[in-house]
């Protein structure tokens, strides 16, 4: 038996108004940081701690520090990005973000590549 229209269609509604967390986010671990700007932290923290588990992460390093020692790895949602509408692209606005959370955090490094 599946899902009924009315209920498809309400959940649809759900996620499509939901509000999620913008910012930058980071990994930490034993004095290293990787930071990235995030359009939804909790989606992006299920996602990397997913392929940091898996061992696929892209960022060599990063999956490295995580492989030898999972247990010493914190996350953080370091910056929320305010916004009133979910449809707004606000990219720019996060990328301005995080280079300025890199400037303030010179030893950070990026969690995966992106055109700044």
């Amino acid at each position: 038996m599946g899902i009924s229209t009315d209920r498809r269609k309400e959940l649809k509604s759900q996620y499509n108004n939901r509000h999620p967390n913008k910012g930058i986010v980071s990994w930490k671990s034993k004095g290293r940081t990787w930071v990235m700007f995030s359009n939804d932290a909790q989606a992006d923290f299920n996602g990397t701690s997913f392929q940091l588990k898996l061992g696929s992460w892209p960022n060599k390093e990063l999956q490295k520090a995580y492989s030898e020692d999972p247990e010493s790895f914190e996350w953080t949602f370091e910056r929320e990005l305010k916004y009133d509408d979910n449809s707004e692209d606000v990219s720019d606005d996060l990328k301005l973000m995080l280079m300025d959370y890199m400037e303030k955090n010179p030893d950070a490094k990026l969690m995966k590549p992106i055109k700044l």
